[in-house]
């Protein structure tokens, strides 16, 4: 989308909607279920400050406590209503929630994991500039960024045939975009997988990962395991029975 939606009339679409929230977290939404699975396969470390931006009521904030328990979570959210109901719902001495958006100044400290759970998409174009200043500023090295986004294709046949499902911004995130993002922040994408919720690829998580020291890690020598090394040996043995017949092909056809 390019016109520019009122802040206001974004906030009052999701003060409304928190309900639905409650609905979600009560029936298990898959999309929220399965973007769960994939944020904690490829979170490879124990985080010990994490934020959820978009939070909605809290649910995944509440995941992350049970997955992490001595992580310090914040939730932000720009719905007054969401935020109220995640502080009664799932706030303890290691969660809190606030109601903001994402500038830079709103944090002082770092964060090792940053999550959007189907927000990103959600975010205008013209306030992306100042979302990803933020990221780069608050993300830690070694740090990884989380999104679950609809697929573009997802948002154009939702626009064409469920119009009465779109929100009040609905940007399509597609390879540029998320390229743009990894620029902007710093950190390179690790993952980019496409899933089928209701759909064939109507979602896709993307996981991006801040690494200072990617020179010392991409030549550092990693051991492999004796399954991977007994593979190794084996490939080199048939390529090399293999290597007259491919060298009697070339020549044949090289001097055909």
């Amino acid at each position: 989308m390019s016109e520019k939606v009122h802040k206001s009339n974004v906030v009052s679409y999701y003060d409304e909607h928190a309900k639905f929230k409650i609905r979600d977290y009560l029936n298990v939404n898959p999309r929220v279920h399965e973007a769960w699975q994939t944020l904690i396969r490829n979170t490879p470390f124990t985080p010990n400050r994490i934020l959820e931006v978009g939070c909605g009521i809290g649910s995944i904030c509440a995941k992350m406590n049970k997955k992490w328990p001595n992580a310090t979570i914040t939730g932000m959210d720009i719905s007054t209503q969401s935020i109220a109901i995640a502080t009664k719902l799932f706030a303890n001495k290691n969660v809190n929630f606030i109601e903001s958006q994402l500038k830079e100044d709103v944090f002082n400290e770092k964060f090792d994991l940053i999550v959007f759970m189907d927000v990103y998409e959600h975010i205008a174009v013209f306030d992306r500039a100042v979302v990803h200043a933020s990221l780069k500023k608050l993300l830690n090295n070694k740090g990884i960024i989380f999104l679950s986004v609809p697929t573009p294709h997802n948002l154009k046949w939702s626009l064409k045939h469920k119009p009465e499902t779109m929100q009040p911004v609905d940007e399509h995130i597609s390879f540029e975009v998320i390229n743009k993002l990894a620029n902007d922040t710093d950190t390179e994408v690790q993952l980019y997988q496409k899933k089928s919720i209701w759909n064939t690829g109507d979602y896709a998580h993307i996981v991006l990962e801040k690494n200072d020291d990617f020179e010392a890690a991409f030549f550092v020598n990693k051991p492999i395991s004796f399954f991977e090394r007994a593979k190794r040996i084996f490939r080199k043995t048939k390529n090399q029975f293999t290597k007259p017949i491919r060298r009697f092909r070339v020549n044949k056809k090289l001097n055909t």
